[in-house]
């Protein structure tokens, strides 16, 4: 209603009248066409009441006398506005509580996704120099095996690509011409190999991790050393064999025996991919070692003095894994992945997550999903993903179950490992950072349990090729060994917790551990996809005597 109209409206009535209706429409807030209906209502009382008036001054004292009875504009009008509300068809109530809630919501994203987005992580902890510190014992630096095993990588990096490759063959794949290329190749690196085996005699090895010009982040230091570690295990192995080869045991056994204490070294409070490396090295020395009793007759004097040095580099060894420096790598991460504890509590920060998906190699790889998954996911990260503190605590108490777990045999971790899966599922379905994080520690704690089986393996087979070489066969049980002074204990299988499984036959012994499948199969070789033999396969008994061809 314009002006004009409000006129010609309040043309029958005081000014006074006019007055207060304009007042009473003005503090309505209400649509325009509620409140002309209200104005034509009040116009219209206000006239009924004046009509019976015969003079302006009767007129202007019932007019006082109506206002003082409706009483204060501003309540008047809260009053008229509740009962429109309240008279109104239900689906208009609804739609306009609609709106209202959607209003409310839209205001309150924009003003979380405001919060969300201008988050950022605070670094306050150098974990990089806390690895340093925890993977250096408090030893002198001419102690260290690091730096000489570094030198040495320098030098094997310069190898040509077809000796290289020569080196990674089977003894049995290998043809007289291609072992007189590996002969070149030793006695070029004659030096170095010498260099190697003086640093497995050191007590210690350590190297730093990272240098000045990174940026203090655990998971970009890279250990570009340690694929040319298996490639000098592998030189030492091949010298071995070409030394067994030649009929120089004690001098084969000498350089598996410096290969297992390179292995070792690389063991201990270290990250999990040198560890697992340093496995692989000991695995080696010792199936060397086995492929090569079983192929030729070595003299006792040899074979005790193996026996010998083996039981002295394991006693001052650890078989189990250690998850010190890979929980610095988490709380590491952790620092970077959530933005700082604030009102709320911290919470995930994309930019983070976006640069491992593009790292080289990618951290985290892609997955495809459609536009519901995405959109399900990125509702999960704004909304229901863990907070910082609750992520630190799941991470904690996770990493302290682990720890508890990498003390025990395997086959005590076996047990343990579908609660251990289900576990580590369940927090890592609800929790990205997680999922992305956490690998599969139960496989790790039982592959690190393979070492102490192969070494009391070994320790049997050289045993009781020294009671034969005495007494003029095979022993009938483990206990002859043990009794006749040949074994200090009865050799234990970690997958069963039990002793290895040994039997004596009609040419020769039987050894072996049930294997990862935790099932004693009568001695049935393990084997992988293909169907080649593999000591530790996912199926049959991880048999150590008779070495497979």
């Amino acid at each position: 209603m314009n002006e004009k109209d409000n006129d010609k409206s309040f043309e029958n009535l005081p000014a006074c009248a006019a007055e207060f209706i304009t007042l009473v429409i003005k503090k309505m807030r209400y649509r325009s066409k509620v409140r002309h209906e209200v104005m034509t209502e009040l116009i219209g009382h206000f006239e009924d009441e004046l009509k019976d008036c015969k003079s302006d001054d009767e007129k202007n004292q019932r007019v006082e006398k109506l206002i003082n009875e409706f009483g204060d504009a501003k309540v008047l009008a809260v009053l008229l506005r509740r009962a429109k509300k309240r008279c109104r068809p239900l689906w208009r109530t609804i739609v306009a509580r609609t709106f209202q809630t959607v209003g409310v919501l839209i205001v309150c994203l924009i003003v979380y996704a405001g919060w969300f987005f201008t988050g950022r992580p605070k670094i306050t902890t150098n974990y990089l120099a806390h690895s340093n510190r925890l993977a250096r014992p408090v030893a002198d630096e001419s102690l260290n095996a690091g730096l000489i095993y570094a030198q040495a990588a320098k030098v094997f990096e310069k190898l040509p690509d077809k000796p290289s490759k020569l080196l990674r063959k089977k003894y049995t794949e290998i043809t007289d011409e291609e072992k007189d290329l590996i002969r070149q190749v030793l006695k070029d690196n004659q030096d170095t190999l010498q260099m190697v085996i003086a640093g497995t005699e050191k007590p210690y090895y350590w190297q730093k991790y990272g240098s000045d010009g990174d940026a203090n982040e655990l998971i970009t230091v890279l250990m570009p050393n340690l694929a040319d570690y298996r490639q000098i295990t592998w030189a030492l192995g091949w010298r071995a064999w070409l030394s067994a080869e030649d009929g120089r045991f004690e001098s084969a056994f000498a350089d598996l025996i410096s290969c297992y204490r390179f292995g070792q070294h690389l063991r201990g409070d270290k990250s999990l991919i040198e560890q697992l490396v340093g496995i692989a090295i000991e695995a080696l020395s010792l199936q060397a070692t086995r492929d090569i009793l079983s192929r030729y007759e070595v003299e006792p004097s040899a074979l005790a003095k193996l026996q010998s040095d083996l039981e002295n580099v394991i006693s001052a060894g650890d078989f189990g894994i250690s998850l010190k420096l890979e929980r610095l790598l988490i709380y590491d991460e952790l620092q970077r992945f959530f933005t700082d504890d604030r009102l709320g509590g911290g919470h995930l920060y994309l930019p983070r997550l976006r640069y491992l998906s593009r790292m080289d190699p990618p951290f985290i790889s892609g997955k495809d999903a459609d536009f519901l998954d995405e959109a399900a996911q990125m509702a999960h990260i704004l909304f229901t993903h863990p907070n910082k503190s609750q992520t630190s605590r799941s991470i904690m108490q996770l990493y302290d179950y682990c720890e508890r777990l990498a003390a025990k045999s395997a086959a005590q971790v076996h047990s343990e490992k579908e609660s251990l899966d289900t576990r580590i599922q369940r927090l890592a379905t609800k929790n990205i950072f997680i999922g992305t994080f956490v690998t599969d520690i139960g496989r790790i704690i039982t592959i690190s349990q393979r070492s102490p089986t192969e070494v009391n393996a070994n320790l049997v087979i050289i045993s009781a090729l020294r009671y034969k070489q005495q007494r003029g066969d095979y022993p009938g049980t483990l206990e002859e060994l043990t009794a006749g002074g040949y074994l200090k204990e009865l050799p234990m299988d970690s997958f069963s917790d039990k002793p290895l499984v040994y039997r004596k036959t009609d040419d020769g012994f039987m050894l072996y551990s049930v294997g990862q499948n935790f099932i004693d199969d009568g001695g049935q070789y393990g084997k992988d996809k293909t169907g080649e033999v593999k000591l530790w396969a996912d199926d049959g008994d991880a048999v150590f005597w008779p070495a497979a061809q």
